[in-house]
Protein backbone atom coordinates (compact mmCIF):
# COMPACT_ATOMS: atom_id res chain seq x y z
CA UNK A 1 0.00 0.00 0.00
CA UNK A 2 2.86 2.31 0.78
CA UNK A 3 4.06 1.85 -2.78
CA UNK A 4 0.69 2.99 -4.07
CA UNK A 5 0.89 6.16 -2.05
CA UNK A 6 4.36 6.98 -3.33
CA UNK A 7 3.22 6.32 -6.87
CA UNK A 8 0.17 8.48 -6.38
CA UNK A 9 2.10 11.49 -5.11
CA UNK A 10 4.96 11.14 -7.57
CA UNK A 11 2.64 10.70 -10.53
CA UNK A 12 0.71 13.74 -9.38
CA UNK A 13 3.83 15.90 -9.38
CA UNK A 14 5.24 14.46 -12.60
CA UNK A 15 1.90 14.83 -14.31
CA UNK A 16 1.71 18.50 -13.39
CA UNK A 17 5.30 19.56 -14.08
CA UNK A 18 4.37 20.51 -17.61
CA UNK A 19 2.31 23.37 -16.18
CA UNK A 20 5.44 24.95 -14.74
CA UNK A 21 7.29 24.31 -17.99
CA UNK A 22 4.46 25.97 -19.88
CA UNK A 23 4.66 29.02 -17.63
CA UNK A 24 8.40 29.28 -18.09
CA UNK A 25 8.09 29.18 -21.85
CA UNK A 26 5.01 31.36 -22.13
CA UNK A 27 6.28 34.20 -19.99
CA UNK A 28 8.90 36.74 -20.83
CA UNK A 29 11.63 34.20 -20.00
CA UNK A 30 11.46 32.95 -23.58
CA UNK A 31 12.22 36.46 -24.87
CA UNK A 32 15.34 37.14 -22.84
CA UNK A 33 17.77 35.65 -25.37
CA UNK A 34 18.05 38.85 -27.41
CA UNK A 35 18.27 41.11 -24.39
CA UNK A 36 15.64 43.61 -23.32
CA UNK A 37 15.84 47.38 -23.41
CA UNK A 38 13.24 49.18 -21.33
CA UNK A 39 11.88 52.30 -23.00
CA UNK A 40 9.10 54.84 -22.71
CA UNK A 41 7.04 54.02 -25.79
CA UNK A 42 4.63 56.44 -27.47
CA UNK A 43 2.07 54.52 -29.52
CA UNK A 44 -0.22 56.38 -31.91
CA UNK A 45 -3.75 56.65 -30.53
CA UNK A 46 -5.90 55.90 -33.57
CA UNK A 47 -9.10 57.22 -32.01
CA UNK A 48 -7.64 60.64 -31.25
CA UNK A 49 -5.51 60.88 -34.41
CA UNK A 50 -8.37 61.64 -36.75
CA UNK A 51 -6.81 63.31 -39.81
CA UNK A 52 -6.33 61.20 -42.93
CA UNK A 53 -3.22 61.96 -44.91
CA UNK A 54 -3.00 61.94 -48.67
CA UNK A 55 0.12 61.00 -50.54
CA UNK A 56 1.10 64.62 -51.09
CA UNK A 57 0.09 65.96 -47.69
CA UNK A 58 2.78 67.60 -45.62
CA UNK A 59 2.24 67.48 -41.90
CA UNK A 60 4.10 68.11 -38.69
CA UNK A 61 4.76 64.95 -36.67
CA UNK A 62 5.47 66.78 -33.41
CA UNK A 63 4.41 70.32 -32.67
CA UNK A 64 1.36 72.50 -32.23
CA UNK A 65 0.07 71.70 -35.74
CA UNK A 66 0.58 67.95 -35.46
CA UNK A 67 -2.54 65.78 -35.83
CA UNK A 68 -0.89 62.89 -33.96
CA UNK A 69 -1.93 61.87 -30.46
CA UNK A 70 -0.14 59.22 -28.45
CA UNK A 71 -0.54 56.66 -25.72
CA UNK A 72 2.42 56.83 -23.39
CA UNK A 73 3.55 53.39 -22.18
CA UNK A 74 6.02 53.16 -19.30
CA UNK A 75 8.48 50.24 -18.87
CA UNK A 76 7.99 48.96 -22.40
CA UNK A 77 10.52 46.27 -23.49
CA UNK A 78 12.17 46.20 -26.90
CA UNK A 79 14.21 43.18 -27.96
CA UNK A 80 17.45 43.21 -29.90
CA UNK A 81 17.97 46.95 -29.48
CA UNK A 82 21.58 47.72 -30.33
CA UNK A 83 23.34 49.54 -27.48
CA UNK A 84 24.46 53.03 -28.41
CA UNK A 85 28.21 53.37 -28.46
CA UNK A 86 29.98 56.51 -27.16
CA UNK A 87 31.01 57.52 -30.64
CA UNK A 88 27.38 57.35 -31.73
CA UNK A 89 26.20 59.62 -28.94
CA UNK A 90 28.66 62.46 -29.47
CA UNK A 91 26.39 64.10 -31.99
CA UNK A 92 23.47 63.72 -29.58
CA UNK A 93 24.79 66.39 -27.25
CA UNK A 94 23.67 69.04 -29.73
CA UNK A 95 20.16 70.09 -30.64
CA UNK A 96 20.62 68.87 -34.22
CA UNK A 97 18.91 65.76 -35.48
CA UNK A 98 21.27 62.96 -36.38
CA UNK A 99 19.57 60.69 -38.89
CA UNK A 100 22.68 58.49 -39.10
CA UNK A 101 21.80 56.93 -35.76
CA UNK A 102 19.41 54.13 -36.65
CA UNK A 103 18.80 50.46 -36.16
CA UNK A 104 16.28 47.67 -35.72
CA UNK A 105 14.48 46.09 -32.79
CA UNK A 106 11.63 43.67 -32.09
CA UNK A 107 8.29 44.24 -30.36
CA UNK A 108 7.04 41.35 -28.24
CA UNK A 109 3.70 39.94 -29.46
CA UNK A 110 0.67 40.67 -27.33
CA UNK A 111 1.91 44.10 -26.22
CA UNK A 112 1.22 46.76 -28.89
CA UNK A 113 1.01 46.82 -32.65
CA UNK A 114 3.76 49.25 -33.66
CA UNK A 115 3.09 51.86 -36.30
CA UNK A 116 5.22 54.18 -38.36
CA UNK A 117 5.72 57.48 -36.51
CA UNK A 118 5.53 55.88 -33.11
CA UNK A 119 8.25 57.17 -30.78
CA UNK A 120 10.28 55.86 -27.89
CA UNK A 121 12.83 57.15 -25.39
CA UNK A 122 15.53 54.85 -24.06
CA UNK A 123 15.59 55.16 -20.29
CA UNK A 124 19.16 53.91 -19.88
CA UNK A 125 20.54 56.84 -21.85
CA UNK A 126 21.33 59.85 -19.67
CA UNK A 127 21.01 62.28 -22.56
CA UNK A 128 17.87 63.24 -24.49
CA UNK A 129 17.25 60.73 -27.27
CA UNK A 130 13.88 60.53 -29.02
CA UNK A 131 13.65 57.76 -31.59
CA UNK A 132 11.02 57.51 -34.33
CA UNK A 133 9.73 54.24 -35.74
CA UNK A 134 10.43 54.58 -39.46
CA UNK A 135 9.18 51.19 -40.68
CA UNK A 136 7.26 48.19 -39.33
CA UNK A 137 7.32 44.63 -40.60
CA UNK A 138 6.40 41.16 -39.46
CA UNK A 139 9.28 39.11 -38.10
CA UNK A 140 9.51 36.33 -40.66
CA UNK A 141 11.76 34.14 -38.51
CA UNK A 142 9.29 33.86 -35.63
CA UNK A 143 5.79 32.41 -35.79
CA UNK A 144 4.57 34.05 -32.58
CA UNK A 145 3.55 37.35 -34.16
CA UNK A 146 6.61 39.45 -33.32
CA UNK A 147 7.01 42.79 -35.08
CA UNK A 148 10.30 44.06 -36.45
CA UNK A 149 10.70 47.80 -36.35
CA UNK A 150 13.26 50.09 -37.90
CA UNK A 151 14.04 53.22 -35.94
CA UNK A 152 16.05 56.40 -36.34
CA UNK A 153 17.08 59.17 -34.00
CA UNK A 154 14.45 61.88 -34.41
CA UNK A 155 15.65 64.59 -32.06
CA UNK A 156 17.82 65.44 -29.08
CA UNK A 157 16.25 68.86 -28.56
CA UNK A 158 14.51 68.92 -25.14
CA UNK A 159 11.96 71.48 -26.32
CA UNK A 160 11.03 69.38 -29.31
CA UNK A 161 10.94 66.19 -27.25
CA UNK A 162 8.54 67.92 -24.87
CA UNK A 163 5.92 67.89 -27.63
CA UNK A 164 5.58 64.11 -27.55
CA UNK A 165 4.54 64.43 -23.92
CA UNK A 166 2.14 67.28 -24.75
CA UNK A 167 0.55 65.14 -27.46
CA UNK A 168 0.00 62.26 -25.04
CA UNK A 169 -3.67 61.57 -24.32
CA UNK A 170 -3.47 58.34 -22.28
CA UNK A 171 -0.97 56.82 -19.88
CA UNK A 172 -0.25 53.11 -19.66
CA UNK A 173 2.17 50.86 -17.86
CA UNK A 174 3.73 47.56 -18.90
CA UNK A 175 3.39 44.70 -16.44
CA UNK A 176 6.60 42.83 -17.24
CA UNK A 177 5.50 39.77 -15.26
CA UNK A 178 2.60 39.11 -17.63
CA UNK A 179 4.48 39.42 -20.93
CA UNK A 180 4.57 36.22 -22.95
CA UNK A 181 1.53 34.72 -21.27
CA UNK A 182 -1.93 34.11 -22.61
CA UNK A 183 -3.84 35.49 -19.67
CA UNK A 184 -3.35 39.02 -18.35
CA UNK A 185 -2.99 42.06 -20.61
CA UNK A 186 0.63 43.31 -20.40
CA UNK A 187 -0.10 46.92 -21.37
CA UNK A 188 -2.70 48.39 -19.05
CA UNK A 189 -3.83 51.83 -17.89
CA UNK A 190 -1.88 53.20 -14.93
CA UNK A 191 -4.89 53.25 -12.58
CA UNK A 192 -6.02 49.80 -13.72
CA UNK A 193 -2.47 48.51 -13.19
CA UNK A 194 -2.52 49.63 -9.57
CA UNK A 195 -5.97 48.16 -9.00
CA UNK A 196 -5.06 44.89 -10.71
CA UNK A 197 -1.85 44.59 -8.70
CA UNK A 198 -3.81 44.99 -5.47
CA UNK A 199 -6.38 42.44 -6.64
CA UNK A 200 -3.62 39.93 -7.40
CA UNK A 201 -2.14 40.50 -3.94
CA UNK A 202 -5.60 39.94 -2.47
CA UNK A 203 -5.97 36.67 -4.38
CA UNK A 204 -2.57 35.49 -3.15
CA UNK A 205 -3.56 36.35 0.41
CA UNK A 206 -6.82 34.46 -0.02
CA UNK A 207 -4.97 31.42 -1.33
CA UNK A 208 -2.49 31.55 1.56
CA UNK A 209 -5.33 31.85 4.07
CA UNK A 210 -7.29 29.02 2.43
CA UNK A 211 -4.26 26.72 2.45
CA UNK A 212 -3.43 27.58 6.06
CA UNK A 213 -6.95 26.64 7.13
CA UNK A 214 -7.63 23.53 5.10
CA UNK A 215 -4.53 22.02 3.50
CA UNK A 216 -3.66 18.50 4.65
CA UNK A 217 -0.04 17.77 3.78
CA UNK A 218 -0.35 14.02 4.33
CA UNK A 219 -3.10 13.67 1.75
CA UNK A 220 -2.11 16.64 -0.45
CA UNK A 221 -5.62 18.02 -0.57
CA UNK A 222 -7.93 20.50 1.15
CA UNK A 223 -10.04 19.10 3.99
CA UNK A 224 -12.55 20.94 6.14
CA UNK A 225 -12.29 20.05 9.83
CA UNK A 226 -14.68 21.64 12.29
CA UNK A 227 -17.72 21.04 14.47
CA UNK A 228 -16.77 17.39 14.76
CA UNK A 229 -16.69 16.96 10.98
CA UNK A 230 -13.95 16.17 8.49
CA UNK A 231 -15.07 16.76 4.89
CA UNK A 232 -13.37 16.40 1.52
CA UNK A 233 -14.93 17.79 -1.67
CA UNK A 234 -13.59 15.83 -4.68
CA UNK A 235 -15.31 18.14 -7.19
CA UNK A 236 -13.91 21.25 -5.53
CA UNK A 237 -10.51 19.55 -5.54
CA UNK A 238 -10.83 18.79 -9.26
CA UNK A 239 -11.93 22.38 -9.91
CA UNK A 240 -8.93 23.86 -8.09
CA UNK A 241 -6.49 21.47 -9.76
CA UNK A 242 -7.99 21.97 -13.21
CA UNK A 243 -7.63 25.76 -13.09
CA UNK A 244 -4.50 25.97 -10.94
CA UNK A 245 -6.32 28.18 -8.43
CA UNK A 246 -3.69 27.63 -5.75
CA UNK A 247 -0.77 28.34 -8.09
CA UNK A 248 1.13 31.60 -7.70
CA UNK A 249 3.45 32.16 -10.66
CA UNK A 250 5.80 34.29 -8.58
CA UNK A 251 6.08 31.98 -5.57
CA UNK A 252 8.00 28.85 -4.72
CA UNK A 253 6.57 25.75 -3.08
CA UNK A 254 3.25 25.84 -4.90
CA UNK A 255 0.73 23.14 -4.04
CA UNK A 256 -0.18 21.01 -7.06
CA UNK A 257 -3.36 19.01 -6.57
CA UNK A 258 -4.34 15.74 -8.23
CA UNK A 259 -7.56 16.22 -10.19
CA UNK A 260 -8.71 12.68 -9.41
CA UNK A 261 -7.60 12.38 -5.81
CA UNK A 262 -9.95 9.47 -5.04
CA UNK A 263 -9.41 7.63 -8.33
CA UNK A 264 -13.15 7.62 -8.93
CA UNK A 265 -14.33 6.09 -12.19
CA UNK A 266 -17.31 8.46 -12.34
CA UNK A 267 -15.65 11.68 -11.20
CA UNK A 268 -16.34 13.35 -14.58
CA UNK A 269 -20.04 12.49 -14.34
CA UNK A 270 -20.30 13.72 -10.75
CA UNK A 271 -18.44 16.90 -11.66
CA UNK A 272 -21.17 17.73 -14.18
CA UNK A 273 -23.66 17.98 -11.28
CA UNK A 274 -21.47 20.28 -9.20
CA UNK A 275 -21.64 24.07 -8.89
CA UNK A 276 -18.10 24.20 -10.23
CA UNK A 277 -19.13 22.96 -13.67
CA UNK A 278 -21.99 25.46 -13.57
CA UNK A 279 -19.55 28.28 -12.83
CA UNK A 280 -17.30 27.13 -15.70
CA UNK A 281 -20.30 27.49 -18.01
CA UNK A 282 -20.56 31.16 -16.95
CA UNK A 283 -23.24 30.34 -14.36
CA UNK A 284 -26.42 30.37 -16.50
CA UNK A 285 -29.27 31.62 -14.34
CA UNK A 286 -31.72 28.98 -15.56
CA UNK A 287 -29.53 26.29 -13.99
CA UNK A 288 -29.02 28.07 -10.67
CA UNK A 289 -29.72 25.69 -7.82
CA UNK A 290 -28.76 25.03 -4.23
CA UNK A 291 -26.64 22.13 -5.62
CA UNK A 292 -27.30 19.16 -3.39
CA UNK A 293 -24.84 16.56 -2.19
CA UNK A 294 -24.62 13.69 0.29
CA UNK A 295 -21.76 12.18 2.28
CA UNK A 296 -19.90 8.91 1.85
CA UNK A 297 -17.34 7.42 4.20
CA UNK A 298 -13.78 7.71 2.93
CA UNK A 299 -13.04 4.02 3.52
CA UNK A 300 -15.21 3.28 0.47
CA UNK A 301 -12.48 4.79 -1.71
CA UNK A 302 -9.90 2.06 -1.31
CA UNK A 303 -7.50 3.48 -3.91
CA UNK A 304 -7.16 6.81 -2.15
CA UNK A 305 -4.73 7.74 0.60
CA UNK A 306 -7.53 8.14 3.19
CA UNK A 307 -8.01 4.45 4.08
CA UNK A 308 -4.35 3.70 3.51
CA UNK A 309 -3.48 6.10 6.32
CA UNK A 310 -6.42 4.96 8.41
CA UNK A 311 -8.25 8.31 8.17
CA UNK A 312 -11.68 6.74 7.90
CA UNK A 313 -13.41 9.60 9.72
CA UNK A 314 -13.27 11.81 6.61
CA UNK A 315 -16.58 12.27 4.81
CA UNK A 316 -16.57 12.64 1.02
CA UNK A 317 -19.05 14.99 -0.66
CA UNK A 318 -20.93 13.36 -3.56
CA UNK A 319 -23.12 15.62 -5.76
CA UNK A 320 -26.79 14.70 -6.10
CA UNK A 321 -29.43 15.49 -8.68
CA UNK A 322 -31.21 18.81 -8.03
CA UNK A 323 -34.55 17.09 -7.40
CA UNK A 324 -33.16 15.08 -4.49
CA UNK A 325 -35.52 15.58 -1.52
CA UNK A 326 -34.26 12.95 0.89
CA UNK A 327 -33.18 14.03 4.39
CA UNK A 328 -29.54 13.14 3.81
CA UNK A 329 -29.18 15.69 0.98
CA UNK A 330 -27.31 18.87 1.95
CA UNK A 331 -26.74 22.01 -0.13
CA UNK A 332 -23.73 24.00 -1.34
CA UNK A 333 -25.81 27.18 -1.24
CA UNK A 334 -28.42 27.62 1.51
CA UNK A 335 -31.90 28.56 0.29
CA UNK A 336 -31.53 32.18 1.37
CA UNK A 337 -28.28 32.52 -0.56
CA UNK A 338 -29.82 30.86 -3.63
CA UNK A 339 -32.70 33.37 -3.43
CA UNK A 340 -30.27 36.28 -3.29
CA UNK A 341 -28.30 34.93 -6.24
CA UNK A 342 -31.48 34.45 -8.27
CA UNK A 343 -32.66 38.04 -7.70
CA UNK A 344 -31.21 40.27 -10.41
CA UNK A 345 -31.48 43.36 -8.20
CA UNK A 346 -29.15 41.93 -5.53
CA UNK A 347 -31.55 42.32 -2.61
CA UNK A 348 -28.66 42.41 -0.13
CA UNK A 349 -28.56 46.17 -0.53
CA UNK A 350 -32.28 46.67 0.20
CA UNK A 351 -33.71 47.26 3.70
CA UNK A 352 -35.15 44.11 5.21
CA UNK A 353 -38.71 45.38 4.82
CA UNK A 354 -38.14 45.76 1.06
CA UNK A 355 -36.10 42.60 0.59
CA UNK A 356 -37.73 40.35 -1.98
CA UNK A 357 -36.42 37.33 -0.11
CA UNK A 358 -38.66 38.26 2.82
CA UNK A 359 -41.68 37.50 0.67
CA UNK A 360 -40.37 33.95 0.33
CA UNK A 361 -39.01 33.49 3.84
CA UNK A 362 -41.36 34.49 6.68
CA UNK A 363 -38.60 34.91 9.25
CA UNK A 364 -36.14 37.38 7.76
CA UNK A 365 -33.40 37.03 10.35
CA UNK A 366 -30.53 35.53 8.35
CA UNK A 367 -27.32 37.53 8.49
CA UNK A 368 -27.02 37.45 4.71
CA UNK A 369 -30.03 39.77 4.46
CA UNK A 370 -28.82 42.13 7.16
CA UNK A 371 -25.55 43.17 5.56
CA UNK A 372 -24.12 43.48 2.08
CA UNK A 373 -21.27 41.00 1.66
CA UNK A 374 -19.00 41.54 -1.32
CA UNK A 375 -18.28 37.82 -1.72
CA UNK A 376 -22.01 37.09 -2.12
CA UNK A 377 -22.34 40.12 -4.39
CA UNK A 378 -19.40 38.84 -6.46
CA UNK A 379 -21.12 35.52 -7.21
CA UNK A 380 -24.42 37.33 -7.79
CA UNK A 381 -22.93 39.83 -10.25
CA UNK A 382 -21.07 37.08 -12.11
CA UNK A 383 -24.33 35.17 -12.61
CA UNK A 384 -26.13 38.26 -13.91
CA UNK A 385 -23.29 39.45 -16.16
CA UNK A 386 -22.55 42.61 -14.19
CA UNK A 387 -18.80 42.10 -13.93
CA UNK A 388 -17.51 43.93 -17.00
CA UNK A 389 -14.02 44.94 -15.89
CA UNK A 390 -11.65 44.85 -12.94
CA UNK A 391 -13.18 48.14 -11.77
CA UNK A 392 -16.21 46.09 -10.72
CA UNK A 393 -14.13 44.02 -8.28
CA UNK A 394 -13.84 44.97 -4.63
CA UNK A 395 -10.51 44.95 -2.81
CA UNK A 396 -12.27 43.90 0.39
CA UNK A 397 -13.70 40.57 -0.75
CA UNK A 398 -10.98 38.54 0.94
CA UNK A 399 -11.22 40.48 4.19
CA UNK A 400 -14.98 40.07 4.41
CA UNK A 401 -14.77 36.38 3.63
CA UNK A 402 -11.98 35.34 5.97
CA UNK A 403 -12.11 37.93 8.74
CA UNK A 404 -15.85 37.88 9.25
CA UNK A 405 -16.86 35.86 12.32
CA UNK A 406 -20.37 35.37 10.94
CA UNK A 407 -19.29 33.24 7.98
CA UNK A 408 -18.82 29.60 8.90
CA UNK A 409 -15.58 27.82 8.09
CA UNK A 410 -17.53 25.28 6.09
CA UNK A 411 -18.91 28.00 3.81
CA UNK A 412 -15.40 29.39 3.40
CA UNK A 413 -14.21 25.91 2.44
CA UNK A 414 -16.96 25.45 -0.15
CA UNK A 415 -17.16 28.94 -1.66
CA UNK A 416 -13.58 30.24 -1.75
CA UNK A 417 -12.54 28.29 -4.90
CA UNK A 418 -15.54 29.72 -6.76
CA UNK A 419 -14.78 33.26 -5.58
CA UNK A 420 -11.10 33.04 -6.57
CA UNK A 421 -12.07 31.61 -9.96
CA UNK A 422 -14.50 34.47 -10.65
CA UNK A 423 -11.94 37.12 -9.74
CA UNK A 424 -9.35 35.51 -11.99
CA UNK A 425 -11.85 35.33 -14.86
CA UNK A 426 -12.60 39.03 -14.56
CA UNK A 427 -8.88 39.79 -14.53
CA UNK A 428 -8.68 38.13 -17.95
CA UNK A 429 -11.27 40.44 -19.50
CA UNK A 430 -10.00 42.73 -22.24
CA UNK A 431 -11.44 46.24 -22.18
Amino acid sequence: MGGNIIFDERSTIDGQLYKYDEVLHNRINKYTGDGRTIVIYFSINDDRTTTSFGLNDAYQILGKDSPFRYNRIEDFPLLGFSPLQPEDTQASTTTVRNYNLQGEAFVIPGTVQPKENDFFIVRQINMNHLFRVSAVGQDGLNTDGSYKISYELFSTNPQEIEWVYKQTVSKFKTDLQTIGGNDLTPVIGVEDYEHRSRLIRMINDMVDNYIARFYDKRHNCLIYRGNGEAIFDPCGNKFMAKHGLLINDNAYGNIVLNEDKLRMHDIAFLYEKSPFKWIERDAPLRYLDTFKYHMMDSYNFVNSSFPQYGDNDIQVMIPNDPWCDTPYCETYFPNDIANILANENDCQCAPSCQCKCCAKVKCCCCHYKQERFTYVQLIHDFIHGKLKSIKDLSLYTGDQLFDNGIVSSKEIYLWTPIIIYIIKQVLLMKE
